[in-house]
């Protein structure tokens, strides 16, 4: 769309924003990112989304890339997903470098992408591509939606009430943008209810048909992986094992449809294999009762260790407020004010995420949301009757996780209350699970015996997170979609994450800060409006 060079028209930019598409768009990618770093004067942060239908593998990335670019092609090909398609976020240079590489054809991608861009690099597509009429006026209007610079807020200050994971990931997202952020928490440390579980399981969701929940759970997953590794790489490291999950099938039928799902979608291998039973119980380290997926970059991760690492790479953008609870929220000259129980003033800026679970319903603006609490019972397997087994996270009903810190967390229950007490019948029921999974290691504890945690998690009606602009409740005359319907200014939503929510919560943070910021989405126009709080409000369905 210009021929202008890159570097005079991103001068002095807070941001600047390319789609690039067709092949050899990696290499581009590698060109623009090293003229950024070379440039004095190159915007404060680069966005630079990249469509390509078959993309290179990573050896072949390499191969073509590092003589050139030795330092940035190592950091590329380390972070290069595997051939699976959708939209996948990676960040470099401590996140003022974005690259969204998207696999898919152009001409349907491009109708999916929901930003503004600055430039626009199409030198990689075919005649066939270059003469669509469709993709011409999709991209002609990518432009026009792009008259002068994105209308970013002026006033770069937060507050965010919720320090679980879905508080801390918007936090530390935030933060990586300049934001400046006061996080709260009615507990005394970060991770603190729901959140604290000792182990959380990590694994993505797949389906016979491509169905919305699927394919963004499964960009989620490859995200959290990334984000883990940059964790480290940035010296904040993680307590996690990528040790493997394996999945096993619930009957006879569900087999026949995981290993049809393997096969038909053509999925990476070091994504997801089918295993019998017998390989799966070499892997376990003990007998599992049937064959399933297995998952070989999953595993388990420390809840609070994730929290404390975000939290230490946010740095001093996050000021944390723990022990302080917020009652009530009231318009205000600046914006919004955070209120306690006596009515006293705890904070006062523009722009607030509310991500505290089930506290969402004590807030009037909030109360109309339609959050359900379902209860969490977790058990705690003593190491000692365990051994070394399992060696990897088995998963049906239920799942069994290896041992940490003496013990192994088996769960979970999932029952429509909110109530926190252990419960004996809780702990028979997760033991039950594991009889299903493990027959070998189900009479070794006595369900009286053992100790546990209780967590609430907040679930939407559909089962996906509700991240996004916070809706009015209602709103006369009804509006045609739920992207018309009127927002609170400045208050947003991060939450009904279930029991994904380790999964979900980072790039639904990336999703909410992108959105704030207006930067491109990190996720397609559907899968975006998905998850948009206002989806049940505008379809009667509170």
């Amino acid at each position: 769309m210009t021929d202008a060079p890159l570097p005079p028209r991103w001068a002095g930019r807070d941001a600047f924003t390319i789609l690039a598409a067709g092949r050899g768009a990696g290499a581009n990618f590698l060109a623009t990112w090293q003229a950024w770093r070379d440039d004095p004067e190159r915007p404060q942060r680069l966005h630079y989304f990249c469509v390509d239908s078959a993309p290179p593998s990573r050896d072949e990335l390499a191969r073509l890339t590092q003589s050139q670019y030795v330092d940035l092609s190592a950091q590329l090909c380390a972070a290069w997903p595997g051939a699976i398609t959708g939209f996948h976020r990676l960040h470099f240079d401590g996140g003022r470098v974005s690259l969204t590489l998207v696999i898919g054809d152009i001409r349907t991608v491009v109708p999916r992408i929901e930003g503004r861009f600055d430039a626009f690099m199409l030198d990689g597509l075919s005649a066939a591509e270059q003469n669509s009429s469709s993709l011409r006026e999709d991209l002609d209007w990518l432009a026009a939606s792009n008259a002068g610079d994105i209308n970013r807020p002026a006033i770069r200050r937060a507050a965010i009430i919720g320090a679980g994971i879905a508080g801390v990931s918007c936090a530390e997202r935030m933060a990586a943008r300049g934001w400046e952020v006061t996080l709260f928490d009615r507990r005394d440390g970060p991770a603190a209810e729901t959140s604290g579980n000792r182990q959380a399981v990590m694994l993505p969701v797949l389906s016979v048909d491509p169905t919305r929940l699927s394919r963004l759970n499964r960009v989620a997953y490859l995200y959290v992986l990334r984000q883990l590794a940059a964790l480290a790489a940035a010296g904040h490291p993680v307590r996690w094992e990528n040790c493997g999950v394996f999945q096993i099938a619930r009957h006879a039928d569900h087999a026949k449809k995981q290993q049809a799902i393997v096969a038909n979608q053509q999925l990476p291998a070091e994504f997801v294999q089918y295993l019998d039973a017998a390989s799966a119980s070499r892997l376990a380290g003990t007998r599992v009762s049937d064959g399933g997926w297995w998952f070989p970059q999953a595993g388990w991760l420390s809840p609070q260790s994730l929290c404390q690492a975000l939290l230490a790479a946010a740095g001093e953008q996050v000021s944390f407020r723990p022990a302080t609870e917020i009652a009530a929220l009231a318009p205000s000259a600046q914006g919004w004010q955070l209120q306690d129980s006596a009515g006293k003033v705890l904070w006062d800026g523009p722009t607030v995420i509310l991500a505290h679970a089930h506290g969402l319903r004590t807030l009037a603006q909030s109360a109309h949301l339609p959050l359900r609490c379902f209860r969490g019972q977790v058990s705690h397997l003593p190491m000692s009757e365990l051994g070394d087994m399992p060696r990897c996270v088995v998963c049906r009903e239920g799942y069994i996780a290896p041992p940490h810190e003496g013990y192994a967390g088996l769960g979970a229950t999932f029952q429509r209350s909110q109530d926190t007490a252990l419960h004996d019948e809780d702990h028979l029921s997760n033991l039950a699970r594991l009889a299903a999974m493990l027959p070998e290691l189900a009479d070794h504890f006595d369900a009286a015996q053992l100790t546990g945690r209780v967590g609430l998690r907040p679930v939407s009606p559909d089962k996906l997170p509700m991240v996004g602009a916070l809706p009015l409740p209602t709103c006369e005359p009804r509006p045609a979609a739920h992207v018309e319907w009127p927002r609170w200014p400045g208050l947003h939503v991060a939450s009904g994450y279930g029991a994904r929510g380790f999964v979900w919560a980072p790039l639904m943070a990336e999703l909410l800060a992108s959105q704030i910021n207006g930067e491109p989405l990190p996720v397609e126009a559907e899968l975006s409006a998905a998850v948009d709080p206002a989806r049940f409000v505008w379809k009667g369905t509170l």
